[in-house]
């Protein structure tokens, strides 16, 4: 058995039910134009002829349909039923058709199923597992006959339940509310790993993985399923020894060959934190070499002279100039790498020129005039700043006065995921900002709230309900890993800063 293997544990099972019977309708003052509207509970049996049926399951879950059907009475059935199927974390997934364009994301990863059931009565369940908390039922036969649904519900799966979750409580509502939101959506991400997203991409991302693993050891504690993923990473690298931005569980050879450098680097991360939230110095250890050949590739790929990183970089969604940001977070890195190896006994020297030498080509991006950092085609990021902040490169006071600065000018490219978003608020925590912090934390993640979403999104702006990395919002994740990170703030510093 491969040791990573040795941590997967089941999953837990909870049936759970069909609540009511909805409509969907088109309104514009809806977020995503589109508002759900209840007719009545759910009683069975039902009746599925040639209207759709759209049900409300209560809440986001990620489970198997199990479905009963049988013919009225007195009357048999007497061709197959075909029903199509369409799931939706959101209304606009129930309510719009998705046209594919060449720059979009595979079809195959659209909510829908269908279903061809030759004989009643039936019982059975889909075979595909599906994030949702709506359905449309759709016959896609000639509808000679009506058929009754007799049961209809979810097998709802997760490697944890919320009441293991350590309880929690602010004394603030909406704190509370985000808190809960955030520790759903880990919930439903943890799965035989922390999957990115159950809807879509349903692997394990390294980036989201450090997050996620933040708000787990603050609420869960499930650290057996950390130490898996931190294996699968660590037994799968590419051909140049380098980590991977993302692993396939169950699709070996679990990895392809194309890297994010930082994301390469997040091993160190995920090293750091769990030495830090576990003192268990075993892990660490044993991958401690592996970790610090991440940083001596990016040293090799850092060019002294052009004051770049010459390798990919994520940071974030969106079309700019990576190369300051790159330059932040390998300087930020480069200090968890330190701290590791000071608990581990390990030298630091090298260490230490590293990041003098990374300090120094970042600051060759300050502009003076300006206040701020800018590359050199003059452009503007907040992930530029952000990073710039983190990196440790400046003084508290210089750093406070980039954040005020930033938030002053506000440039044209701005955040674009909640990824991008918790290093902000890491940021604003790191210069001693906690006010600003939460007040950022209840307006961002409490506008999610207000937009009618039960678990964390994968993308959000407060300017933009439609914004999406891919050609449409239908193929956005309504629950994604790398946003529930707010329960991590909160838990840590809420009633240590008394905010």
């Amino acid at each position: 058995m491969k040791i990573f293997d040795e941590y997967k544990k089941p999953l837990k099972h909870k049936r759970v039910n069909a609540t009511a019977f909805i409509n969907i309708e088109k309104d514009s003052n809806a977020f995503q134009g589109y508002k759900v509207k209840k007719i009545a509970d759910i009683s069975f049996p039902f009746t599925l002829g040639k209207e759709d049926v759209i049900i409300d399951f209560g809440d986001h879950y990620t489970g198997y349909l199990h479905i009963a059907a049988q013919g009225m009475p007195g009357r048999i059935p007497d061709s197959p039923t075909l029903i199509n199927f369409t799931f939706g974390e959101m209304p606009i997934e129930i309510s719009e058709k998705f046209v594919p364009t060449t720059q979009s994301l595979s079809v195959g990863w659209l909510q829908n199923d269908y279903k061809s059931i030759a004989f009643m009565p039936y019982e059975g369940s889909l075979e595909r597992r599906y994030s949702f908390r709506y359905l449309n039922l759709k016959r896609e036969d000639s509808v000679y006959f009506d058929v009754q649904i007799t049961d209809l519900f979810i097998d709802a799966v997760s490697a944890v339940d919320m009441e293991e979750a350590i309880p929690f409580s602010s004394g603030n509502e909406l704190i509370d509310k985000i808190d809960l939101m955030c520790v759903k959506t880990l919930k439903e991400c943890e799965q035989d790993v922390f999957e990115d997203g159950p809807k879509r991409d349903r692997r394990l991302w390294i980036g989201d993985l450090r997050l996620q693993a933040l708000v787990d050891y603050n609420t869960f504690k499930n650290i057996d399923l950390i130490k898996r993923c931190i294996y699968l990473f660590a037994h799968n690298l590419n051909n140049e020894g380098l980590v991977a931005p993302c692993v396939f569980p169950d699709s070996p050879p679990y990895i392809d060959q194309w890297i994010y450098l930082d994301y390469s680097l997040c091993l160190v991360l995920c090293l750091s934190d769990y030495l830090e939230n576990t003192g268990d110095e075993e892990l660490p250890a044993e991958l401690y070499e592996i970790a610090m050949n991440q940083i001596k590739y990016a040293e090799k790929a850092f060019d002294r002279k052009s004051a770049k990183i010459n390798a990919p970089s994520f940071i974030d969604h969106g079309e700019y100039d990576r190369c300051i940001a790159a330059l932040g977070y390998f300087a930020y890195t480069i200090n968890h790498a330190k701290k590791l190896a000071k608990k581990l006994s390990k030298d630091t020297e090298w260490l230490d020129k590293v990041y003098d030498e990374v300090c120094k080509a970042l600051l060759t991006y300050r502009d003076e005039d300006k206040g701020l950092f800018v590359t050199m085609e003059g452009e503007i990021s907040w992930q530029s700043q952000v990073w710039a902040i983190l990196s440790g490169a400046l003084t508290i006071d210089e750093s406070r006065e980039l954040l005020r600065k930033t938030k002053e000018t506000d440039p044209k490219i701005r955040m674009s995921s909640p990824f991008m978003t918790h290093y902000y608020l890491e940021a604003l925590f790191y210069c001693d900002e906690f006010d600003t912090a939460v007040d950022y934390i209840k307006e961002y993640w409490g506008a999610m709230i207000d937009s009618g979403f039960d678990c964390c999104p994968e993308c959000f702006d407060l300017r933009d309900e439609m914004i999406t990395p891919y050609s449409s919002a239908i193929l956005n994740s309504a629950c994604h890993a790398w946003s529930c990170t707010p329960s991590y703030w909160i838990r840590t510093y809420y009633n240590k800063n008394n905010i």
